[in-house]
């Protein structure tokens, strides 16, 4: 059972151990789009992040800062069924600490949603 936050104030959860391991953990399960808060999916915060995500490659291409034609590597390799030479092209475009920043852009404000149903669960 987890430990009582009812001493906490609203939005302090992400200042404590518990809120900080939360929150690396969410943005995790926010990438792999398995992130569950109160019983259910947060699908829109999925569909969110693959936005972001997408936005910031249409951007980079746009702005002509596409690596050796990187976004045409990951459409080919892709379509050629070489998932590892797709990976390494998107690489170029868009690095993992960039869709975690996205992630957890997009997590951070539900932090005092979870804090509050472990109370709910606590106070059950």
């Amino acid at each position: 059972m987890t430990a009582p936050l009812f001493h906490l104030q609203p939005d302090q959860f992400l200042d404590t151990t518990e809120g900080q391991n939360w929150l690396a953990g969410a943005v995790d399960d926010l990438i792999e789009g398995t992130l569950y808060i109160d019983g259910r999916v947060r699908h829109a915060e999925v569909i969110s992040l693959e936005d972001a995500m997408a936005d910031h490659v249409g951007t980079k291409y746009s702005a002509g800062d596409d690596h050796d034609g990187a976004l045409g590597q990951v459409l080919r390799n892709v379509l050629a069924g070489d998932i590892d030479k797709a990976s390494a092209a998107l690489r170029l475009l868009i690095t993992k600490e960039e869709v975690r920043v996205m992630a957890e852009e997009l997590v951070r404000p539900l932090a005092q949603v979870y804090a509050d149903s472990l109370e709910d669960e606590d106070g059950e």
